[in-house]
């Protein structure tokens, strides 16, 4: 089911757009000042930790899964390099709301949800790859 669905994703949007979509997204969300505005859901403690893990390992997978689909297959060195290219994103994110005055502040706790993000969603990849993989339709 999930196979079908990606692929049937892929056959309308070219590989490459989703990832670039996630990437802008991502961007826009940790460079903005306020990039929810004044109503912006408070949530619980520490729940931004969350967020970005989940941000850096939708972007991890969605790279990868960009990569499968317009070239068929993921080595692990691309996997390796994909998910590096992730993590440091996120470092530099970090660096730059710390340096941009922008009302963010650079925070070495999100580098590390962001790099957990990141190897979760490879790790994930690997697991849908597989999916993908066994699943030819």
């Amino acid at each position: 089911m999930i196979a079908r669905l990606i692929r049937k994703i892929y056959g309308v949007v070219p590989a490459g757009v989703p990832g670039a979509l996630v990437v802008a997204l991502i961007l826009y969300l940790t460079l903005a000042p306020q990039p929810l505005g004044d109503d912006a859901p408070e949530l619980f403690e520490g729940a931004d930790k969350v967020v970005h893990a989940i941000m850096f390992g939708v972007m991890s997978f969605t790279l990868s899964l960009d990569r499968l689909m317009g070239r068929g297959s993921v080595s692990g060195r691309a996997l390796a390099v994909i998910t590096a290219v992730t993590i440091s994103a996120g470092i530099v994110i970090e660096w730059l709301q710390g340096a941009m005055d922008a009302g963010r502040s650079a925070d070495f706790a999100d580098a590390i949800a962001d790099t957990a993000g990141a190897l979760a969603g490879a790790w994930l990849f690997t697991r849908i790859s597989n999916v993908l993989q066994k699943d030819p339709q």
